[in-house]
């Protein structure tokens, strides 16, 4: 069975929404060069500029004067030694004097406050463009800088992102989470208080604090039989049953118990914050846990339910432990990767391999199970170019 990356998330993860200039005109050098920038060409970033606030405003007003050569409205070359730049080149309380200092707030921001790992969103034109969603991937460095065409080859610096396969646009998500996706600032960051809704909607798995989500599809759900996703339902419903006894330490009982049996004893709604079913085209479940490690478990218990009972046990075990491991991404993997095994290392073949053979064999066939969001991802973007 395929799956996509589980994301392991820091507690303290921070999510950025930055414009790609005006009129999104760097979208497509965010989206090919793998890296967000602002629009200071020439500003010549160095580790002393991005710690010195007074040469970081030097270099500002270099950028300035530099822009202003790009955007025509002067033919003087300008000096590209930032000593030669006042730290204060606009009059106090003038909008440009404002301009200036929110952008370096603005540098402040994406250089040195945007850590690794944090979360980057970057708007599309209009309500029905996906967002282009990334994490960045590395500290600050000088050689993430960039030549960009459009500013007539100047140098920016950059970060580096690694985009990641969803699709998101403002109206996918709550209304009031979308209201805080739109603003007149080049980089904002995101209150927390919508982070749970921004997770939900661009991760198929994931893992934050003491909440985990994971997403089962059935790509092959027909729509014409009420009871197709039957099997599959009762399998998930198994599986987390499982992860509920193993979290108590009672995996022992649970695993003598027959499958209706061990559902009844061991299913506890209580640890469940969200359980949904989305059935048009694909099929998809949805199961968000009250416990951090438990969507990667779940993804475990999935994967041995569904495996070959053909294939010998430890390689079972071998394999699932080997294709969860590297499907991981973010902060905790050791520790995550070390309760995974704990896990499926507890499975006993007497109890499993007839659950393969019968419950899971048929909740895989009827539905064409898989952990692997790609044919949604394809879908909803199907649905935005037809709009």
């Amino acid at each position: 069975m395929e799956l996509s990356p589980i994301r392991l998330l820091r507690d303290d993860v921070a999510v950025w929404l930055i414009y790609a200039g005006y009129n999104r005109r760097f979208l497509s050098d965010f989206a090919d060069n793998n890296r967000v920038f602002l629009n200071i060409p020439g500003f010549n970033a160095t580790p002393a500029a991005l710690e010195d606030e007074v040469l970081m405003r030097r270099h500002l007003a270099m950028s300035d004067a530099v822009n202003e050569v790009i955007r025509g409205h002067t033919n003087t070359a300008p000096s590209r030694n930032p000593l030669d730049y006042s730290p204060t080149p606009y009059t106090a309380n003038t909008p440009d004097s404002r301009q200036f200092s929110a952008e370096i707030g603005n540098i402040i921001r994406l250089y040195k406050k945007a850590k690794i790992g944090d979360i980057i969103m970057s708007p599309g034109h209009g309500q029905f463009d996906p967002f282009l969603i990334g994490e960045i991937t590395n500290n600050w460095s000088k050689a993430d800088d960039l030549v960009v065409a459009q500013l007539e080859n100047e140098i920016v610096p950059a970060r580096r992102v690694r985009w990641i396969n969803a699709v998101a646009t403002r109206r996918d998500f709550a209304p009031r989470t979308a209201k805080r996706l739109v603003n007149r600032h080049a980089i904002t960051l995101i209150d927390r208080r919508f982070y749970q809704d921004i997770f939900d909607n661009i991760y198929p798995s994931y893992s934050w604090g003491e909440r985990s989500k994971l997403d089962l599809f059935g790509n092959g759900y027909a729509g014409k039989d009420p009871l197709q996703p039957y099997d599959a339902a009762k399998l998930l419903k198994y599986v987390m049953s499982a992860v509920f006894a193993y979290e108590d330490n009672n995996f022992a009982a649970f695993q003598a118990l027959d499958i209706d049996a061990a559902i009844t004893q061991f299913y506890d709604e209580s640890r469940v914050a969200e359980l949904a079913q989305n059935f048009n085209s694909p099929g998809k479940f949805t199961i968000i846990a009250k416990s951090g490690i438990a969507a990667i478990l779940m993804a475990g218990g999935i994967m041995m339910a569904t495996a070959d009972p053909n294939v010998g046990f430890p390689q079972q075990r071998a394999q699932v432990s080997a294709q969860i491991g590297g499907a991981l991404q973010g902060a905790g993997q050791v520790e995550a990767k070390t309760e995974l095994d704990n896990f499926i290392n507890s499975f006993d073949s007497t109890t499993w391999s007839p659950v393969q053979s019968s419950l899971g064999k048929s909740a895989k066939n009827t539905l064409d199970l898989t952990l692997d969001n790609s044919v949604e991802v394809a879908r909803h973007k199907d649905e935005l170019n037809a709009k």
